[in-house]
């Protein structure tokens, strides 16, 4: 006896498409008793040719031209961050410099074939610590938005995440 099944591939645009998951929240302590929260971004990607990330360890060409350090590309994560003002949203900013939280997650497919591919990028954001420095103060209240480029340059259209109050999961 046999057993066989067909599959259909899925359908997927060669942009990234992103849905925001959720945000998880970690409100801990230092050694030295310092409070932070580690926030934990999570959002859903589809991507029709499979071309997401980079890691240049693997992949020399990972970190050249348009990925190499100080070039638009080299990052391929982009996340803004907005604070409630009088019941209002606004890109945080730091000295007149909106604050943002870029960075670069791998690969999702090293064998370098084209295919459609679905899954989740869990970006872990910058410790956000208590600190009369910051611009974020305990009981503000936080949203990101987030997008991606894959390798081609496509850029997904924006994702906004939930609210969230820092120093809030003690």
């Amino acid at each position: 006896m046999g057993l066989t099944a067909c599959y259909n591939e899925p359908d997927f645009e060669s942009t990234p498409n992103l849905i925001f998951r959720g945000l998880e929240q970690h409100t801990l302590r230092t050694p030295t008793n310092i409070t932070y929260d580690s926030l934990i971004l999570v959002v859903r990607f589809q991507d029709g040719d499979g071309d997401l990330g980079l890691s240049e360890t693997e992949y020399p060409e990972d970190i050249k031209g348009q990925f190499a350090p100080n070039q638009p590309y080299f990052h391929n994560i982009f996340v803004n961050v907005y604070k409630k003002v009088n019941g209002k949203f606004l890109q945080l900013q730091v000295n007149g410099v909106p604050y943002t939280l870029p960075g670069r997650f791998p690969r999702v497919s090293i064998d370098g074939r084209q295919e459609p591919l679905e899954g989740d990028i869990r970006y872990s954001l910058d410790r956000i610590y208590e600190d009369r420095n910051s611009p974020i103060k305990r009981g503000d209240t936080l949203r990101f938005d987030a997008k991606i480029v894959d390798r081609a340059l496509h850029e997904s259209l924006t994702v906004t995440s939930s609210e969230v109050i820092v120093f809030s999961k003690q």
